[in-house]
């Protein structure tokens, strides 16, 4: 920070010295050109303009040159506080995925399997996939687990085929299976 500083203090004094050799040839080739000029008879004294002298022109620069310098410097002051939140913001989010990824790593024995588990039916003629979950789980050795993927199928009993006939509805019963489950 101080070698930042030091080197904005000797660019602006760079920047004042460029501008004011500037001005100051600038007034001293007006001012040649002033005594190069013919002579005109006198005349009467024109009334004062009101214009600036050039040392209040300088200073006037000076202080116009002094205000940019501090404006660019607090804006590059601001972009860097919001760059700093935004890459703290993003750190922040890095650092949560690495967290949950953890946390899913460590769950207990774990583990997706697949198969095929009949469902029970319930009460209102629902599948009811519970049970049909924690038995599959326990063909693959887990105690118990929750369903991820069930598949329908429509059961109709074959006779009804051989006798060649298309079975009726009361004949058919539609039935689901657990294919997927997460077991623990």
């Amino acid at each position: 920070m101080v070698v930042s500083m030091h080197h904005d203090l000797t660019r602006r004094n760079r920047v004042r010295a460029a501008l004011g050799l500037t001005l100051v040839l600038f007034v001293a080739a007006s001012a040649v050109a002033q005594e190069a000029a013919p002579k005109a008879p006198p005349q009467a004294q024109p009334a004062p303009s009101g214009l600036p002298t050039p040392p209040e022109v300088i200073g006037a620069i000076g202080r116009f040159i002094d205000q940019s310098i501090t404006n660019v410097g607090a804006g590059v002051k601001g972009a860097s506080e919001t760059l700093g939140g935004a890459t703290s913001a993003a750190g922040d989010l890095a650092k949560d995925v690495t967290d949950a990824a953890g946390t899913v790593a460590r769950l207990p024995l774990s583990n997706v399997v697949t198969g095929s588990e009949r469902c029970a039916l319930a009460s209102n003629g629902a599948p009811d996939c519970v049970v049909a979950s924690t038995a599959l789980c326990k063909t693959k050795g887990f105690a118990r687990g929750s369903s991820l993927d069930i598949s329908s199928a429509r059961k109709c009993p074959a006779s009804a085929w051989l006798q060649g006939r298309m079975p009726s509805d009361a004949e058919c019963v539609n039935e689901s299976f657990v294919t997927r489950a997460m077991c623990q």
